[in-house]
């Protein structure tokens, strides 16, 4: 069974809801994808987060494109914010499932810039297989972690 967004926040409200607000603090992200020869790709773009999914959208010649068709595993991290992490420095990691046309049409027409070419648009929705947010917490650092099959777990560092 594939993990959306939206089943992610219903094992994991409150850490759904810190996660999505550090991917929303700012437009960007960061991606990593993997090469041909296996070595990482960074890549940044927009990740939003609406109707359920963790979308991907690229443009369909680009690299990370090509490396998503051919190997969908990728982790996307919300650059921080602020160096002292109060409220968190956010990972997900996933495998990008290709679109529908439906849910192409839903993506456009909710989006808030206008996207006028989509038979240029790659856009993929998160297979969400870990989530990690790191914050400093009394001085420590605590690393929250989910995963579908292990659940939550916190780590004081």
């Amino acid at each position: 069974m594939a993990v959306t967004w939206t089943h992610f926040q219903e094992a994991e409200p409150d850490l759904a809801a810190s996660v999505r607000e550090r991917f929303e603090s700012h437009r960007h992200a960061v991606m990593a994808t993997l090469r041909r020869d296996g070595a990482p790709r960074l890549s940044g773009m927009e990740a939003p987060i609406r109707d359920g999914h963790l979308w991907l959208a690229m443009d369909d010649t680009s690299r990370k494109t090509q490396d998503l068709r051919r190997d969908a595993r990728f982790s996307i991290h919300s650059a921080p914010d602020d160096e002292q992490l109060i409220l968190g420095d956010a990972r997900v990691d996933g495998r990008a499932v290709p679109a529908l046309e439906a849910e192409v049409s839903l993506f456009v027409k909710g989006h808030r810039f206008p996207i006028h070419h989509t038979s240029t648009m790659a856009l993929f929705w998160a297979d969400i297989i870990g989530v990690v947010l790191a914050r400093v917490v009394d001085r420590g650092l605590l690393v929250t972690s989910w995963t579908p099959e292990g659940g939550l777990r916190e780590t004081r560092v």
